[in-house]
Order: structure tokens, then sequence, then C-alpha cells
């Protein structure tokens, strides 16, 4: 009798794990945000989203941080020429984000420090790591006081560079649909894959989630 109670309930396992998170009650640990923020009368904290700037991608198109609002969004920053440690960091990120799915509710954009970067390098880059992905850009800034007011709120004011002279760094940067910077992540530890993608699906599901307190 007890060995038949055990195995309906490993065989309805599943089916209650599936039942769990589609309804979107159940608790978990929210994720931390980074940034300047303020704090409401009824005590929720508020953080301001990560400055707009306006971008052109491979193809020409242009597009703004703005204009991504409404889908979580990875940044990663280089150089031209990408030399061998550029070129390592965007298979890290292909290796990333390979089995994340529903990509068509997130996005990646590679953000190329260098505002002379002609649109045929950057086409290059996308043909060599992940052109199937129609979520990722790799894109090139319009106006570089636009982009130094950017890195200047991610990076310093967040305390994890010193100056924007530091960059490109080792950091992949996830903002959440509103803009807001969540999470920083190593290129160079393996471990971090698992916590990128987590992070990635933890803010698709955000919108419909309770949040449990934490103990401080």
């Amino acid at each position: 009798m007890r060995k038949g109670f055990y195995l309906i309930l490993i065989l309805l396992f599943p089916s209650i794990l599936f039942l769990i998170f589609s309804l979107g009650e159940h608790h978990v640990i929210k994720m931390g945000a980074y940034g300047s923020y303020r704090v409401q009368d009824n005590t929720d904290t508020i953080y301001k989203p990560a400055p707009n700037m306006v971008l052109q991608d491979q193809d020409g198109i242009e597009f703004s941080i703005d204009d991504l609002k409404g889908r979580p969004v990875l940044f990663d920053f280089f150089t031209m020429s990408c030399d061998e440690a550029c070129m390592k960091k965007g298979v890290t990120l292909v290796n990333y984000l390979y089995d994340v799915s529903e990509k068509d509710k997130w996005s990646v954009v590679s953000v190329c420090l260098n505002a002379e970067v002609n649109l045929e390098d950057l086409k290059s880059l996308q043909n060599n790591h992940m052109p199937e992905m129609q979520n990722w850009k790799f894109a090139k800034v319009k106006d570089q006081n636009e982009l130094d007011a950017f890195l200047e709120y991610v990076f310093v004011s967040t305390q994890q560079l010193e100056s924007r002279s530091q960059l490109p760094s080792k950091h992949f940067v996830l903002i959440d649909q509103q803009g807001v910077i969540r999470e920083f992540f190593d290129s160079r530890i393996h471990k971090e894959n698992k916590k990128l993608q987590d992070a990635i699906k933890l803010l698709l599901k955000e919108p419909y989630m309770t949040w449990k307190e934490t103990k401080r």
C-alpha cells in the first residue's frame, strides 16, 4: 500500500510543480536592484532606471533603451578590434544563453564602446556568434555623451568600477522590464552561467509573483 502511494506521488510530482509555477502564487526571494532610489510613503523602494541612449544595430536600425522596456535586457560592452579576450567573452555569452527559452521575450545588446565602428564589423561579430538569435543585437552609440551617462550610472554609481576607463570589463549587466539594473554577472566564472539563466527566467515571471520577506 505504501509503495503504491509513493509511486503515485512520484508520478504526480511534475504536474504538481507545473501547477505551482504556472499559478504565479508561489513565494520566492526577490532579486536585488542597483542604482539611485527613493522610498515611498508605503515604504516601497523605487529604483531609477538606467539613462536612455540611442543606438544603431548591425543592420543600421536605430533603437533606444526606452524602446526595449517591457522585456529584460542583458548588456555586454566591448571594444574594436575584438581581440581574443573579447571573442572569448562573446563565446561565453553564447554558452550562457543557449538554453534560455522564450527568446522572443528578452533581449541581448552587445554595445561597442568605439562610436566610430562601422556596421560591417558589427555584422561580422553577429555572424561569428549566434546570428540565429534574433533577439541579440550588436550596436554602436549615436551620442557619446549618452553612452558616458549610461556607463557612469550603471558601473560607477553602483561601485562596480572606479571609473569608465576600466571598461570593457568582465561584467554582463541585466536590466529588467522597467530599465532598472538588477544584476551583474562575471563572464570569467563558469558557475555564473546558471545564475544568469535563472535571473532572466525569474524576471520573466516576476510580474506574476508574490515575494516572501527576507530577514535583514
